[in-house]
Order: structure tokens, then C-alpha cells, then sequence
């Protein structure tokens, strides 16, 4: 004989507990969040820039302009229009990209370290490149 289910008795089977138990480490990840904080640092770096060494052309693209000093049909102000585009406009944006998917891979629980160091190697890239563009504007007697 069966009986109607009742919800003021107990089941006669244990149900499973739906509550979540996370297990905190005893010792805090120190590289983990050292990881973090330096995320964070370069993440507010890019948003709040500190010196804007940039060539500024407006806000169109300027095409046969070259850097300051220089004549874009020349090979020196030819190399120079590549670094100076490469370093602040190319390197920046991708590096700004990588970081965001190692953000989205650390927050998804997968590996990050990749992404994160090509956005960072790409940062120094970009960093280096403007300063040896210095250096050649400084040989040469440009400003």
C-alpha cells in the first residue's frame, strides 16, 4: 500500500546538501596575490596615464606625416613613423587585449601567466622602442 506524500514528514532518503563548503588555505597565496596587485597596477596605469609621450596629429590619421624633424620620404623618418606606431598605438593595444583575456582566464580558473607576461613583455616593448626613438631624435638633433 502506498501513502500520499506528506511535506510536514521527514523523507525517508537522505537528500544531498546543496550548500557549497570552500576549503581556505591555512597560508594566504603570496605570488597569487602579488599576481593580482600587479595586474592591478598596470590595469590603472593604462587608465590613468601619468606622461603622455605620444605624437599627436589630431584626430584623424595623418598619412605622409612624419615625425617631428623629419620628412616621411625619408628612410630615418620612415623608420621612425614605424617605431613611433608601433610602439604607441600597436604594442599598448594588444598588450591592453592580452592582459584582458589573462584577467578573463584567471577569473575562469584557467592558465593566465601567458597572457599576462605577453601583455607585460608587450608593455616593455613598447616602453624601449619610445625610448630609442628618444635616443634617435636626440643623435640627430630632433625635438
Amino acid at each position: 500500500m502506498t501513502t500520499a506524500l506528506a511535506f510536514w514528514r521527514p523523507a525517508r532518503a537522505s537528500a544531498t546538501s546543496t550548500h557549497t563548503v570552500i576549503d581556505r588555505p591555512k597560508q594566504p597565496n603570496w605570488v597569487h596575490i602579488a599576481l593580482k596587485f600587479a595586474l592591478a597596477a598596470i590595469f590603472l596605469g593604462d587608465l590613468v596615464p601619468v606622461v603622455a609621450n605620444a605624437q599627436n596629429l589630431g584626430t584623424s590619421p595623418q598619412f605622409g606625416q612624419a615625425v617631428q624633424g623629419q620628412q616621411a620620404t625619408t628612410v630615418e623618418g620612415t623608420v621612425l613613423n614605424i617605431v613611433n606606431w608601433g610602439c604607441n598605438v600597436i604594442a599598448p593595444v594588444i598588450a591592453v587585449a592580452c592582459l584582458g583575456v589573462a584577467g578573463w582566464h584567471f577569473k575562469s580558473g584557467r592558465g593566465y601567466m601567458g597572457w599576462g607576461v605577453s601583455g607585460v613583455a608587450l608593455m616593455v616593448i613598447s616602453g624601449l622602442g619610445r625610448m630609442a626613438e628618444g635616443f634617435i631624435t636626440q643623435a640627430q638633433g630632433i625635438q
